[in-house]
């Protein structure tokens, strides 16, 4: 019998995560074929978040509590997941979204599909519903309500990543290449594990959207609209800093990522990233070639004005 895992970091989330986790319970119920276990990660919660999961433990084996020290913030919690289970399959989740009772089946009937097509490498992902604080539907796609690109080749997921850990699952294959690399000096984990997907094996996506994406206002990450209004609603300053913060992040992961995997790229992408990293010590020319002729440029107008100033040109 083969073993999914599905890893669940939590910081008090004490008011969303009963139906987080019910709701992936559910799903167990239509994988009998699967040894299914939900570990769970938390950073420290002053909350009622530990005293839940370990009720949840002693009600149902098949959740565990790894861990309940301080981590340091959501990339640090699921890193020391990642690095602390094992499993044929590991899907990906946060505390406060509802995972529609298909969710599991649908990934793993596709992850057998690819997987009789060839094996290697498989990171599977799908859209998502944005939901209010109560699971009320307000966009029933996440990927154009954010104008993302439902298929990134690696010069778009170097600079801009379409992959959202919440709905995300990989095969063992893949993850045990993400545990032998330094995953937790990334960006995110999700982010770095696409580019390695996209790189080494096959980035799979579904239609369907298979969560309720909660969005309650103290989200770490959250889905923001692309449409111009919304943009407009955010600071100059505050997207002048974070415009230029997230290239030079890229920068520094697409470094780390060659220095990781540079024996197993094929010679294209082992030089683009090269390439990449290089640009920014060289001139206008040599990053108006990549943005231009390379594909090293994001998904939209609004998203790419930005990426032009502060990358191109370089203010």
């Amino acid at each position: 019998m083969k073993k999914i895992n599905v890893i669940l970091a939590t910081y008090n989330g004490a008011k969303y995560v009963t139906e987080q986790i019910q709701s992936i319970l559910l799903n167990f119920t239509h994988l009998p074929e699967y040894q299914c276990r939900l570990l769970v990660s938390d950073d420290n919660s002053s909350d009622e978040t530990t005293a839940i999961i370990n009720h949840f433990n002693q009600q149902d084996p098949r959740i565990e509590l790894l861990d309940n020290g301080k981590k340091g913030g959501v990339r640090e919690n699921f890193n020391y997941l990642i690095m602390h289970t094992e499993a044929d399959y590991t899907f990906f989740s946060d505390q406060d979204d509802l995972w529609l009772p298909n969710k599991m089946r649908l990934f793993m009937d596709r992850f057998v599909e690819l997987e009789q097509q060839q094996q290697g490498p498989i990171l599977l992902h799908s859209d998502l519903c944005v939901a209010d604080k109560n699971l009320s539907p307000m966009h029933v796609s996440m990927f154009d309500y954010q104008n993302l690109n439902r298929a990134p080749d690696l010069a778009r997921l170097m600079v801009n990543n379409s992959v959202t850990g919440c709905v995300m699952a990989c095969n063992h294959e893949l993850f045990s290449k993400a545990r032998n690399s330094r995953i937790g000096e990334s960006i995110m984990h999700d982010w770095y594990m696409a580019m390695l997907a996209q790189a080494i094996g096959r980035v799979g996506f579904i239609e369907n959207s298979l969560i309720l994406y909660r969005q309650h206002g103290n989200n770490v990450l959250g889905a923001q609209s692309a449409s111009l209004s919304a943009v407009l609603n955010v600071s100059f300053k505050t997207r002048l800093v974070k415009a230029r913060a997230i290239i030079r992040q890229t920068r520094i992961q697409a470094k780390l990522f060659l220095e990781d995997f540079s024996p197993a790229l094929k010679p294209e992408d082992r030089q683009l990233l090269s390439d990449y990293v290089e640009s920014f010590e060289k001139g206008f020319f040599t990053r108006f070639k990549l943005y231009s002729t390379r594909g090293v440029h994001k998904t939209g107008w609004l998203r790419n004005v930005s990426f032009f100033v502060f990358y191109v040109v370089g203010i």
